[in-house]
């Protein structure tokens, strides 16, 4: 009877080991599922110009206005993904003080102070282009010369304008004020030409939009995801 008992007790301690193991699998199961692979990567979306810059015009677009639109699509299409998201600006406004003497370059000292927060991790500032030759068109992504993490971040973003625009442009480093100030990981992204009348036509269509920001977004998933 005495070993009866034991090895009853010992079934029931191996069950609970069991079940407890199990447990501990289904809950680890869970966790992994519920992961999103941009939980807790910081992104800075920078919807170029703003206020009374306008940037590139053609007709009746303004780059400002297409800019933000775009922002705001990649925003709600990285926090699926589980990214926390600062928009430098999320209206037709600059960042500039009231009285600024020189509202340009302070709006530019702001939005660069927002890119070199401790805790951002990337960063995405969104342009169109113009040039006097209408028939100049595609989209095109620049980087800090010299920043070799930026440039394969960039490098990957035109990768995937190329899939969407058949773009023969390729990423570049570029002269900006943004990329040069930059301590931070990132690009400046040209999504097309305001003055060539596809990517114009493309450009202030909402689902062309969405497209761009869906370049976007996955070219960010594609780096943190090969972080990872």
């Amino acid at each position: 009877m005495k070993k009866r008992k034991m090895f009853l007790g010992l079934g029931l301690i191996l069950t609970l080991l069991i079940t407890s193991v199990f447990h501990t699998h289904l809950v680890n199961v869970e966790a992994e599922k519920d992961r999103k692979v941009l939980d807790g990567v910081v992104v800075v979306l920078d919807a170029g110009h703003g206020g009374k810059d306008d940037g590139a015009r053609c007709e009746n677009e303004k780059e400002q206005d297409i800019n933000l639109s775009i922002v705001k699509k990649l925003q709600k299409q990285l926090q699926t993904k589980g990214a926390e998201v600062i928009l430098t600006r999320d209206g037709k406004y600059d960042l500039a003080s009231a009285n600024a003497s020189n509202r340009k370059r302070e709006d530019m000292k702001k939005r660069m102070e927002i890119i070199n927060a401790d805790k951002v991790d990337v960063f995405l500032s969104v342009h169109l282009n113009s040039y006097p030759n209408t028939s100049v068109h595609g989209a095109q992504a620049f980087y800090q010369k010299g920043n070799a993490v930026s440039e394969t971040f960039a490098k990957l973003i035109q990768k995937h304008f190329k899939v969407l625009t058949q773009t023969k442009m390729s990423a570049k480093p570029g002269d900006y004020y943004l990329l040069n100030n930059a301590k931070k990981i990132g690009s400046l992204v040209e999504c097309g030409f305001l003055s060539n009348p596809e990517d114009r036509s493309n450009l202030k269509s909402p689902s062309y939009q969405e497209k761009v920001a869906q370049c976007l977004c996955d070219s960010i998933v594609e780096y943190f995801d090969f972080l990872l």
